[in-house]
C-alpha cells in the first residue's frame, strides 16, 4: 500500500512520512500538516504521554484557531535549544 499526502497527494517515502490527522485521520505529509506540541486533547491522560498531535490544515483550523503550530514533527524550538545546548549553532 502507498500513502499519500491527502492535501497535494505526494507519496510516502523514506525521507518523506506521512502522518495521520489525529482528528479525522487524513493522511498529511510534515510539509501539509500542522503539529501542535502540546495538544489538550491529551491532558487527561493517567500516563506520560507526549502531547504533540499532527493535524490537517481543516483540523486545526477548526479545533485549535490561534494556537501555536509549526510544520513538520519535530518542534523547531525543541531543536534549536537542544542544539545549542549541545554546542551546536
Amino acid at each position: 500500500m502507498i500513502l499519500k499526502c491527502g492535501v497535494q497527494n505526494d507519496e510516502e517515502t523514506r525521507t518523506h512520512p506521512i502522518f495521520v490527522c489525529h482528528h479525522c485521520g487524513m493522511p498529511v505529509c510534515e510539509n501539509h500538516g500542522w503539529t501542535l506540541s502540546a495538544d489538550d486533547a491529551f491532558d487527561d491522560s493517567s500516563k506520560p504521554v507526549t502531547r504533540a498531535a499532527m493535524h490537517c490544515p481543516a483540523c486545526v483550523e477548526e479545533y485549535h484557531k490561534g494556537a501555536p503550530r509549526h510544520r513538520g514533527w519535530a518542534d523547531p524550538k525543541l531543536v534549536l535549544s537542544t542544539a545549542s545546548a549541545a554546542g551546536g549553532s
